[in-house]
């Protein structure tokens, strides 16, 4: 479990080193898509555990996932310097447009997923306490019918 959220956050640092390598390295385009395609991977890591732990996250993979997104987060405005620095405003709008539709698509995902999972605890709970009353009242015919013969 903990393998997955360290993922995000190797591919957050892969992200890192290549927002300082276009910084230093000034108008670089192809730098600039390498960027776009690690901050893509590292989004797309990020929703997945999102989604496949979705309720079901330990403290620490919980906190770990927070600095992730925070970070994610930081990245986005780094890109947006980036890309203003590089005359390429149009650019960054139809990233972020893109990836909106995208974060809608996840953020529904996920409220279905937590929603089933509660749900399916929910009915769990009650399953368990029918088979219980179940065997209880099994348990009294029994004794019934064992002390009255």
């Amino acid at each position: 479990m903990i393998g997955e959220v360290a993922a995000v956050i190797s591919a957050l640092k892969l992200l890192n080193e290549g927002i300082q390598t276009v910084r230093e390295a000034g108008s670089n385009a192809s730098g600039l898509s390498a960027i776009v395609g690690k901050w893509a991977d590292s989004k797309e890591k990020y929703n997945k555990v999102e989604r496949h732990k979705a309720g079901k996250m330990t403290y620490k993979e919980a906190l770990a996932m927070e600095s992730a997104k925070r970070q994610l987060i930081n990245f986005d405005r780094q890109l947006k310097d980036i890309c203003l620095m590089q005359g390429q405003a149009d650019l960054y709008t139809s990233i972020k447009k893109r990836m909106e539709e995208s974060q809608l698509a996840q953020d529904k995902e996920v409220a279905r997923l937590r929603a089933r999972r509660i749900a399916f605890k929910k009915n769990f709970s009650l399953f368990g306490g029918l088979i219980f009353i179940w065997v209880c009242g099994m348990g009294i015919i029994y004794v019934i019918v064992t002390f009255t013969v």
